[in-house]
């Protein structure tokens, strides 16, 4: 049995300094310090909220050199920003098409905080929250590992070294969430292409409100909310499908609709869209295309 302990401890070790080549720390020339992901040679992808500046940017290798950084962009939704340098470093290993992380699966979460070098912790996939964006499943992990301040940004590993995600504590408030590498690669691919993330754009304001008992019983809806339409743009995409104001939107392309904050990212722009709402306590269906959104 110490045989086999020994043996899966150096296994850990390996992967931990297998990882370490491909993390670096983010100093954005204040206080706080982030870790990040070399994604592709010359790209590093780190969370927003550790680059506040937008000049000015440094990444320590795992060397210890120093090297400048430009920023490429940053999409503040999901708290995701990409760097460019000039040296080939090696790129972290992702997971092949089609894997998702199970729940109880045994994570490795390893980063670059501050000064501390290279800082790696054990835990256990506790949860994973299941997401699509225009129809392509993505998913956000929680873990039960320690995330040491300044871990945010590096990287969220399976037992075998896959990438199962970025390590971000803003997003979990200070606890372990990973933004998984589907949702990251989407991000890093717009960044790229266009500096942001285009979204689509429905030209709605909306506000979330519970549903009556006896409209749910009639619609057989499981969801105890939708969003009620308070504005219709003018000329928009919801408008030239028939959304009016008063209306509730309950479902958009099959998914149930009950927060306003995650619309945007379930609807890409450029795509066609199908909206179910409640109007007069009768159900419709709408279709559109979505416009893309304002820069």
């Amino acid at each position: 049995m110490s045989n086999e302990l020994s043996s899966f401890s150096d296994a850990l070790a390996t992967l931990v300094s297998t990882a370490g080549n491909s993390l670096v720390r983010v100093d954005d020339g204040t206080r706080l310090t982030a870790s990040g992901l070399v994604w592709e040679p010359g790209v590093i992808v780190t969370t927003s909220h550790g680059t506040e500046r937008d000049e000015e940017l440094f990444v320590i290798t795992h060397d210890g050199t120093r090297l400048p950084a430009i920023l490429i962009g940053r999409d503040p939704e999901t708290d995701l920003a990409a760097l460019r340098v000039t040296a080939n470093l090696a790129p972290i290993s992702r997971p092949v098409e089609g894997f998702e992380p199970r729940l109880g699966q045994l994570t490795l979460a390893v980063s670059r905080p501050g000064d501390y070098g290279l800082v790696a912790t054990l835990g256990l996939v506790a949860s994973v929250q299941a997401t699509q964006t225009a129809g392509t499943p993505e998913y956000i992990v929680s873990t039960d590992a320690d995330l040491y301040p300044g871990s945010s940004g590096g990287a969220l590993l399976a037992a075998d070294g896959t990438l199962i995600g970025l390590l971000n504590r803003g997003f979990g408030r200070g606890l372990g969430v990973a933004l998984g590498t589907p949702l990251v690669a989407r991000v890093v691919a717009a960044l790229l292409q266009h500096g942001r993330v285009p979204r689509g754009y429905l030209g709605l304001k909306m506000q979330c409100v519970a549903l009556p008992d006896a409209l749910r019983v009639t619609h057989s809806l499981a969801q105890e909310s939708g969003l009620l339409v308070i504005h219709v743009e003018p000329g928009s995409a919801a408008d030239a499908a028939g959304v009016l104001m008063g209306d509730t939107l309950i479902s958009l392309d099959g998914a149930p609709l009950d927060d306003v904050s995650g619309i945007r990212e379930r609807l890409a722009a450029g795509r066609t869209f199908t909206l179910e709402l409640l109007r007069g306590g009768n159900r419709h269906t709408f279709t559109g295309t979505a416009a893309a959104s304002p820069a």
